[in-house]
């Protein structure tokens, strides 16, 4: 599941690295590809039960959930909903560039300020925002509802206390991000009262496309830990 602001696109050149293990399907949010003429979600609970809702017809194979920074943790609500509906729970969930969810955040709140104040100080912070995108207003245009939307619903997500997930969790973390500490990502231990794992990898906040092969390599062994 994607970063704030991410599509499925950006999920495509891992298709190749995680077979034969697994068969990758990209989540695609509201409000953008495919999807741009739908308004953006900005509530991550509403969009955890519309995903569990996608999903659950496809739970009776065996399945994984993750997603990179917001989408750990819309992979883990939507985790938990389908606890809550007695659907077959997945074999793991991967929690890539995220604090666990029950980490408080300190940073000040983005999602309310006007444009070109949201877009300086999402670059700055994140520093997720592709220069191209940035150079050309009337794309960027087309990204702001995507991103906005993505960055309200996380900023105004609230952890509720329930039951340990009982399945296998993997944490990712970049050694040089600025946003998520070793402790917080260690934190999502917690979550579970299976098997726990992390891997830690030279990079920042995202260190996914840098660190494809070592990220798909660790996903790769962890899923068949998961099953075996």
């Amino acid at each position: 599941m994607p970063y704030a602001g991410g599509g499925a696109a950006a999920w495509y050149p891992w298709a190749s690295h995680v077979g034969p293990v697994a068969e990758l399907v990209a989540i695609r949010l509201p409000a953008r590809e495919s999807r741009l003429a739908e308004p953006a979600a900005t509530d991550l609970l509403t969009l955890s039960r519309d995903l569990a809702t996608a999903i659950a017809p496809h739970t009776g194979e065996p399945y994984a959930l993750g997603g990179h920074s917001m989408g750990a943790l819309l992979a883990f609500e939507v985790a938990r909903e389908l606890r809550r509906r007695r659907s077959p729970p997945p074999v793991a969930l991967i929690a890539s560039g995220a604090r666990a969810p029950d980490c408080p955040r300190t940073e000040p709140d983005l999602h309310h300020l006007p444009d070109d104040d949201f877009i300086r100080e999402v670059d700055q912070r994140y520093q997720g925002i592709p220069p191209a995108l940035l150079a050309n207003r009337e794309f960027l245009d087309l990204f702001l509802p995507a991103l906005r939307g993505d960055l309200t619903a996380f900023e105004t997500y609230r952890h509720h206390t329930e039951p340990p997930l009982d399945f296998p969790l993997l944490s990712l973390l970049g050694d040089r991000d600025p946003r998520v500490s070793p402790d917080q990502a260690q934190a999502w231990r917690t979550h579970t009262t299976s098997d726990f794992m992390s891997a830690t990898f030279p990079a920042g906040h995202f260190f996914l496309p840098q660190q494809i092969a070592a990220v798909t390599g660790k996903i790769r062994e962890f899923l068949v830990r998961a099953v075996a």
